[in-house]
C-alpha cells in the first residue's frame, strides 16, 4: 500500500476492519469504505478517550476529554481525523485491558502496519488515559508510537510528546507514568480499605453497606438496616415454590407475566430495561443467597444481616433441582408437560433418550428412541406414550401421585426424606463450586495454598459426611418403597384433564402438577430403560446384509409377518431407583390405561415383604398364549 503525507486514512480492507470494528470509532458518518476519497491536507488528530467505570461515562469524562480535543484541533489548526473518535468505554488501564482488547490497542497494530499516516497526531487527555502500569509499559507504548511516526499529545498540561523529544520531555513523560500507577495504586487501597471497614461494621450492626439491595429489600433510613418489602417478598417465596415443584426457569417467567406479575426491576433500574420477566431475572432470583438472608460480599466474610425470605433449607432444595433438572430435565415441555421421563428415560439398546413426537391426527403419542430418528439404532420400537406413562404410575408406588394431585402436605415419613435429600444435595453443590473456587486461586497464586489448605479439607469432610447422610437416607426410603402397598391399589389415580368441569383444571394448573410429579421422579429414579424390539426393523436390516437372493427374501417374508402385537406384548421396561434397587416390568400394551402387567420383578428392596410390592396382574401362563395370538 502506497502513503504518503496527504493520505490520511488508508483505504486497505484489513484495516478499515480493524477501526470500523475494534477501535469502537463513534460516529453517525457512512462507513470508512465510502469515504476513501476523503482526504486532509497536512496533519491531522485522531483522539482517544477512555475511562475506567460506568459511573464515570455517565457523568462528565467523555464531555470534558473530547472538548479538550477539539480545542486543541481549532487552537493549532489541525484537524481531527474525520470526526471519529476512538473510545475505550469503561476499560480499564491498570491492567492494560485497553492495549489487549481496546479501541487503543487496535490504533496500535493500525500505526504498525503503516496504516496511519506518518505524522499524524495522538490526542489524550493525559498520559494515565494511556497506561497506569508504570513507566516501562506507559514507555513501551509511546516508544511503539514514535516508531509509527505518531506524535503523543497530552492535554490537560498541553505537552507534546515528538518521536524526536528531547531527554528532558521524556524524563518528563517517565515521571508522569510512576505517578499515574502510585494513584492507581493508592486509590485501590484506600477503596479496599473502606470497603473493609463497611463490611466489619455491617457485621457488628446490621447496617447495610449500600442502598443498592436485591429488589425485595429496602434499606430503612432511620436504622439504616435491610427490611422487607411483603408483597415482594411473597413474589420470592411464589418463585421458590414453582422451582421446588419441579418448574423451570422459562415456565416461570412465562407464568409471573401471564399474572401481570411486576418484575423488581421496574422500580429501580433506568430506562432501557424489559419490563417483564425474564430468564435472567428468575435465575438471578433462584440463586441469590440474599433470600435466606445471607450477605456475601466479595473478599470479605459473609454475615446473616439480610431479613430471610425463605429457609436455608428450601434454598440448597431449589438448587438441587435446578441441578438435576440441568442434567436430566432438559428441553421443551410442552403445555401440559408432556414427557415425565426427560432425561432418565433411555432406549435399552443404544442408550439414547427416549422423546415425544407429535402425533398425525387421530393417532397416539409416540414415545420414541433419539438413535431410531437418526439411523443409529436399528432395534428398538416406539412405544404408545399415554400407555406406558400409565403403566409407569400403576407399577412405581415410590410415587405417591395422590399427594401431589391434591397438593401434599410433604409430611410423609418418604417426602420427608425427599426433601432432606435434595437439601443436602443441594448444600453438596455449593460445597463443590467452594472447592473449584479454592482450586482455581491456588492455580492463580501457589502462595495460597496453605492458607486455603484448612477449608479446603473441612469441606472434603463436610460433603464426605453429606455422601454418607445421603446414602443412609436413600436406604431408609427404599424401606418405606418396599413397605407400600401394591401400586395398583395405591396409585389408582390419573392426571386431571384440562377443561372448566368438576375436577378439571387449566393447562397451566395441569403443567404444574406434572412438572412437581417429574421432580419427584427424578429424584427418585435414576433411570428407565424401555426395551421394545422392532421385528420388522431388525428382520428388514438382516435381508440388506444377506450373501445371497433366497437369504434376501427369506428376511423380508419374515418381516411381513412380524405381527405387531407380538411387538406390544413382548416389551419390558426396567427402573432403576436411586437407592440402587431395580425393578423390571412387562406391561400388557393391550391394555389401555397400562394397569395390566405379565410380569414384575423386584431386587434390591432390603427387608421388602413380597405380597406388599407392585406385583403381575396377568399369569405368567396368558403371556405365553397371547403371544401366540391364541387370546
Amino acid at each position: 500500500m502506497k502513503t504518503n503525507d496527504k493520505s490520511i486514512v488508508a483505504t486497505d480492507q484489513n484495516f478499515e476492519s480493524i477501526v470500523a470494528k475494534s477501535l469502537n470509532f463513534e460516529s453517525t458518518k457512512p462507513s470508512l469504505a465510502d469515504e476513501t476519497a476523503l482526504s486532509y491536507t497536512g496533519p491531522v488528530a485522531y483522539s482517544y478517550i477512555r475511562w475506567s467505570t460506568a459511573i464515570q461515562g455517565e457523568g462528565d469524562s467523555y464531555r470534558r476529554q473530547y472538548a479538550l480535543a477539539e480545542k486543541w484541533s481549532i487552537d493549532n489548526g489541525i484537524p481531527l481525523a474525520d470526526d471519529r473518535v476512538m473510545t475505550d468505554a469503561g476499560v480499564s488501564a491498570f491492567k492494560g485491558k485497553n492495549i489487549d482488547n481496546g479501541a487503543l490497542g487496535a490504533f496500535l497494530k493500525a500505526a504498525q502496519a503503516g496504516k496511519i499516516a506518518r505524522g499524524s497526531y495522538l490526542l489524550v487527555e493525559s498520559i494515565d488515559r494511556l497506561s497506569r502500569q508504570g513507566m516501562f509499559a506507559t514507555a513501551a507504548i509511546v516508544q511503539e508510537l514514535w516508531s509509527a511516526g505518531i506524535t503523543v499529545v497530552t492535554l490537560a498540561d498541553k505537552k507534546t510528546y515528538r518521536p524526536d523529544c528531547d531527554e528532558m520531555d521524556a524524563l518528563t513523560l517517565v515521571l508522569v507514568a510512576m505517578r499515574a500507577k502510585e494513584e492507581s495504586a493508592t486509590k485501590g487501597r484506600r477503596v479496599k480499605d473502606s470497603y473493609v471497614k463497611r463490611n466489619a461494621r455491617a457485621q457488628t450492626t446490621g447496617e447495610v453497606v449500600s442502598s443498592n439491595l436485591p429488589g425485595w429489600l429496602y434499606k430503612d433510613p432511620e436504622t439504616g438496616k435491610a427490611r422487607l418489602n411483603e408483597d415482594k417478598a411473597e413474589i420470592v417465596r411464589r418463585i421458590f415454590d414453582m422451582c421446588l415443584n419441579g418448574c423451570g426457569l422459562p415456565m416461570i417467567a412465562k407464568t409471573l407475566n401471564a399474572n401481570s406479575v411486576r418484575p423488581f426491576a421496574i422500580d429501580k433500574r433506568r430506562k432501557g430495561r424489559a419490563e417483564y420477566w425474564t430468564i435472567a431475572n428468575v435465575h438471578y432470583i433462584l440463586k441469590s443467597k440474599a433470600t435466606y438472608g445471607l450477605y456475601d460480599p466479595p473478599k470479605s466474610d459473609p454475615c446473616m444481616i439480610f431479613p430471610d425470605v425463605i429457609t436455608i433449607q428450601e434454598y440448597n432444595r431449589a438448587q438441587a433441582g435446578m441441578a438435576q433438572r440441568q442434567r436430566t430435565g432438559k428441553g421443551r415441555k410442552g403445555k401440559t408437560y408432556s414427557n415425565l421421563f426427560g432425561g432418565i428415560a433411555k432406549c435399552a439398546f443404544c442408550k439414547e433418550p427416549m422423546t415425544i413426537r407429535n402425533p398425525k391426527p387421530g393417532r397416539a403419542t409416540q414415545f420414541y428412541c433419539k438413535g431410531s430418528l437418526t439411523g443409529k439404532c436399528h432395534e428398538a420400537a416406539p412405544w404408545n406414550y399415554e400407555r406406558f406413562e400409565g403403566s409407569f404410575l400403576s407399577f412405581v408406588a415410590e410415587l405417591d401421585l395422590k399427594e401431589i394431585i391434591h397438593g401434599g402436605t410433604g409430611s410423609s415419613r418418604q417426602e420427608t426424606i425427599t426433601q432432606k435429600i435434595q437439601q443436602l444435595e443441594g448444600e453438596r453443590l455449593g460445597l463443590f463450586k467452594s472447592q473449584q473456587g479454592h482450586l482455581k486461586m491456588i492455580e492463580a497464586d501457589e502462595i495460597l495454598r496453605e492458607s486455603l489448605r484448612e477449608p479446603m479439607v473441612k469441606n472434603a469432610t463436610r460433603i464426605k459426611t453429606i455422601n454418607e447422610h445421603i446414602r443412609a437416607l436413600e436406604i431408609d426410603r427404599n424401606k418405606i418403597q418396599s413397605e407400600r402397598e401394591a401400586a395398583i391399589d395405591g396409585n389408582t389415580l390419573h392426571f386431571p384433564k384440562v377443561g372448566t368441569g368438576r375436577g378439571e383444571v387449566s393447562s397451566e394448573e395441569l403443567y404444574q402438577l406434572r412438572a412437581k410429579a417429574a421432580d419427584h421422579i427424578r429424584t427418585i429414579v435414576a433411570s428407565i430403560e424401555l426395551d421394545r424390539k422392532h421385528w420388522g426393523k431388525v428382520y428388514r436390516k438382516a435381508a440388506m446384509e444377506a450373501d445371497n437372493e433366497l437369504g434376501k427374501h427369506t428376511w423380508l417374508d419374515a418381516a411381513r409377518r412380524s405381527a405387531p402385537k407380538k411387538e406390544a406384548l413382548d416389551s419390558r421396561y426396567t427402573v432403576k431407583f436411586k437407592g440402587g434397587a431395580i425393578r423390571m416390568i412387562y406391561p400388557d400394551n393391550r391394555d389401555k390405561d397400562g394397569k395390566e402387567a405379565f410380569f414384575v420383578l423386584n431386587s434390591g428392596f432390603e427387608g421388602a415383604e413380597a405380597r406388599k410390592l407392585p406385583r403381575a396382574t396377568r399369569p405368567p401362563e396368558e403371556f405365553a398364549l397371547a403371544r401366540q395370538g391364541k387370546l
